[in-house]
């Protein structure tokens, strides 16, 4: 037995491993079919579900489209029915009439004649509408249009139109206004101020806020001067910008000087003191050509001076103006 209750290993001797061996099961699916029981179809169910549930959906959004498309009418109105619903029901009417009419045997003719002109030559509002026969034996109602409008129709109504235009002036409310604007007289105020003298000084900026603004513009200067170079290396100050210009100028100079003196050698160099000149001259050179990369770039950092330098130098100016 092992440690947990109720389950036993199977091993080599145990009376159930030719049994499944001879009949090995593959699922719980499986075992169902053997013992006879046809296992249920869960996917062929869902798919049936989630149709219904389509359906379903389909028919609620139909009722919800139907209800929206239903025409809107005011509260007031609601208890109306509409005229083109009661023409509807009018011709109708006619029709049923006319159908059993004819079924029993009766006749009449096709159409009906139009209503006549009067005659000034005006026409009735609504025309009157004409039948005819189908080849069913049915009668059918056709609505004629409106004849045209006479030439003398056309005149009366023109002048009825411009007799109603005159009637009305036709009055430029934009241009009134600003007449009266014009033509109105200045006010007692409006006269005081314009009697009023201008001070010249009047919209310009006052002398001490330009003197101020200045003092601002100098302080944030040296302000900027003074400040602490992020980029200085500890033991380094920043070299005066007019100092590098002045150095980088003197070491042009003196590169120029030593390459005058490196041309003035002679051709052939065999003698020591020409070879030890020569050396010397291509040193200083080289010296001077990294000398002038240093100095060229925008910002040149020196070793800061010691205190007894500082002294020193206050020592040799005093000295210089004594």
């Amino acid at each position: 037995m092992s440690a947990e209750v109720g389950f036993r290993r199977r091993d080599a001797n145990a009376s159930d491993a030719i049994a499944a061996i001879l009949h090995p099961d593959e699922g719980f699916r499986e075992k169902q079919q053997r013992r006879g029981v046809t296992p249920r179809d869960f996917e062929r169910e869902n798919k049936l579900r989630v149709k219904k549930l389509q359906e379903e959906n389909r028919e609620r959004r139909r009722r919800e489209d139907t209800h929206q498309q239903q025409d809107f009418k005011l509260t007031k109105f609601k208890s109306v029915r509409p005229r083109v619903f009661q023409e509807n029901q009018s011709t109708k009417g006619e029709q049923v009439k006319k159908h059993d009419f004819l079924r029993r045997g009766g006749s009449s003719s096709s159409r009906t004649p139009s209503a006549p002109r009067s005659e000034a030559g005006s026409v009735s509002s609504l025309p009157s509408p004409a039948r005819s026969t189908t080849s069913s034996g049915s009668r059918r109602q056709i609505r004629r249009k409106a004849p045209v409008p006479s030439l003398r129709e056309l005149e009366q109504r023109d002048e009825e139109i411009a007799k109603m235009t005159t009637r009305k002036e036709r009055v430029d409310f934009v241009n009134a206004n600003a007449w009266e604007v014009i033509k109105k007289t200045p006010s007692v105020h409006s006269e005081e101020q314009d009697s009023r003298p201008v001070n010249p000084s009047y919209g310009r900026i006052p002398r001490y806020l330009l003197e101020r603004k200045e003092q601002w513009a100098r302080e944030e200067e040296e302000r900027r001067k003074n400040a602490p170079d992020p980029d200085c290396p500890p033991g380094m100050v920043l070299l005066d910008e007019d100092e590098r210009v002045r150095t980088l100028h003197v070491l042009r100079k003196s590169l120029t000087e030593a390459q005058l003196r490196m041309n003035s050698l002679p051709l052939r160099i065999e003698t020591f003191n020409q070879i030890r000149r020569k050396n010397e001259l291509e040193t200083k050179l080289q010296e001077i050509e990294d000398a002038i990369k240093v100095f060229d770039r925008a910002k040149v950092y020196v070793a800061a001076p010691l205190a007894c330098d500082r002294e020193k130098n206050r020592e040799r100016t005093a000295s210089i103006a004594a």
